[in-house]
């Protein structure tokens, strides 16, 4: 990763003693994914469509180093890519059997042609590597127009399987209260109107004290079936 050395967390971060902190979903977010990349990363990782890589504090204490790629930042940020690759179109700049661990996080709904990229990200995986990927279901059209597709996680199975990788893990995250939350939040966000700012604040602190509910919990548990805000899937080759 270029400028490792000047990496800051973006929107998943953690107070001084190790505590998520940020917004009730980034919260949710961070708590749903950190587990699973700490368990399964390791080695050599790609992490594609990196972004800012906000979770490369979940898993560089995990690997040996890892690769970033994506496309190309316009914003004037630091740049981390190590590869500049248009995700739609290029096939990824790595050898094949190269890399122990491919992240792929909230990225395969903006790629037009997902076969290709999931093909490739198999292609680079070494035997017995693994691909952690994660992708939003229950979720508004975001970075328009780049917003193609939503998963299940019957069509996530079927990519491994026609790629021969092995399901090794695969959990829906949120449930129900966190999708009207979620859709509540982003609905106060739309557009303006009087006592937007107050009655959005009030929101997110009611939606953090039912979220603490074991009652909450446990609806959460039986409704992210069929309520999902997202899947993590972890498959290895």
């Amino acid at each position: 990763m270029k400028n490792k050395e000047l990496w800051k967390p973006a929107h998943i971060r953690k107070n001084k003693d190790g505590k998520l902190i940020g917004s009730h979903m980034e919260r949710i977010v961070g708590s749903s994914y950190e587990p699973v990349i700490r368990r399964y990363a390791k080695g050599l990782l790609a992490d594609v469509g990196c972004g800012s890589v906000p979770f490369y504090d979940f898993y560089k204490d995990s690997i040996t180093d890892n690769i970033c790629l994506d496309w190309g930042r316009e914003d004037g940020e630091v740049s981390y890519l190590d590869h500049t690759i248009d995700l739609n179109r290029e096939k990824l700049p790595l050898e094949s059997n190269s890399v122990d661990t491919v992240l792929c996080t909230d990225v395969l709904e903006h790629i037009k042609k997902p076969e290709q990229l999931f093909s490739e990200m198999a292609r680079i995986l070494k035997p017995n590597g693994n691909l952690i990927l994660t992708v939003p279901f229950i979720y508004w059209i975001h970075d328009a127009p780049y917003d193609y597709h939503r998963y299940t996680k019957h069509k996530l199975i079927d990519f491994c399987e026609e790629n021969q990788l092995k399901v090794v893990s695969l959990g829906e995250f949120g449930g129900l209260p966190e999708v009207i939350y979620d859709l509540v939040y982003k609905g106060f966000n739309f557009d303006y109107f009087p006592l937007k700012r107050p009655l959005i604040s009030i929101w997110m602190k009611l939606g953090e004290f039912l979220h603490k509910r074991q009652s909450v919990k446990a609806i959460s548990t039986r409704s992210k079936e069929l309520f999902p805000l997202g899947y993590i899937l972890v498959a290895q080759k």
